[in-house]
């Protein structure tokens, strides 16, 4: 990202510096204009795009889960008016993906089927899957302490709105047992969170609560969870808050908890 620019040179530096905000600010400007378009086209999809309590208009869900929605797929820019159509088979969703990875992983790979983007490229991925943006590098159980998580990286692709700069992929986690009729793991819905808090805790219940394992998943960029309480996997709840958190903090506030317990 620093081609062309000369590392010894303290103006060069500067530009550097601007720009990195720039981008920030911009990127943060976009996702939040353009969530309505991805919430219209995500409820309009015969499956839920979006997995965990936050995604569902509980507490905690709105526009920072549409945008983390919009990065998943390329179809953010599509008219508001125009009904939505879900390319995939039932039981499947559309995730931005390239060819190579999605028949790696063997499933059907749509290209830019119903799709605003002509460079779109879309994989169907079961609707049970729980998937946040990541890098290829950490999307893969052998960088994790734990192994509860069995990834699938979906390669990766560019967004439309910033081609030229920025390239991510879907870190796609399947629910635990695989069989499981629910997603099990709930996407981290910050925007460009850090790493720092994205740690598998032991949490003892409260009076009436069960004790339960927090169990984190770094992707390179977000940071998924799922909740084992006493072998059986939950989505846990995970809401920003600015009291205590008797979950997990993972980070900025974001407090993740099991959905039958206390925070």
């Amino acid at each position: 990202k620093q081609s062309g620019l000369n590392p010894l040179s303290r103006s060069s530096n500067s530009i550097l510096s601007y720009i990195t905000r720039a981008r920030a600010m911009l990127r943060a400007s976009l996702l939040l204009a353009l969530s309505a378009s991805a919430a219209s086209a995500a409820s309009a999809a015969s499956e839920p795009v979006c997995h965990g309590p936050a995604c569902q208009g509980e507490e905690g869900g709105g526009l920072e889960a549409e945008a983390s929605v919009l990065l998943q797929v390329h179809r953010a820019s599509a008219e508001p008016e125009t009904p939505y159509i879900n390319p995939c088979p039932k039981g499947y969703n559309p995730k931005a993906s390239t060819k190579e990875a999605c028949s790696a992983a063997n499933l059907k790979y749509t290209g830019n089927t119903n799709a605003v983007s002509t460079s779109a490229s879309h994989c169907c991925v079961p609707q049970y899957w729980t998937c946040n943006m990541g890098d290829e590098k950490y999307c893969e159980t052998s960088n994790q302490t734990s192994k509860s998580a069995n990834p699938t990286f979906l390669g990766d692709t560019a967004q439309w709105w910033w081609d030229a700069v920025e390239v991510q992929g879907n870190c796609c986690l399947p629910p635990n047992p695989a069989s499981a009729q629910t997603a099990t793991w709930t996407m981290d819905t910050r925007m460009n969170p850090s790493d720092e808090g994205c740690k598998t805790t032991e949490v003892k219940g409260k009076t009436g609560s069960p004790s339960y394992t927090l169990i984190a998943f770094w992707t390179g960029e977000q940071c998924p969870t799922t909740a084992n309480v006493g072998g059986t996997y939950y989505a846990p709840t995970c809401t920003t808050t600015s009291g205590g958190c008797s979950g997990v903090d993972i980070g900025e506030g974001m407090c993740c908890y099991h959905p039958n317990g206390l925070r």
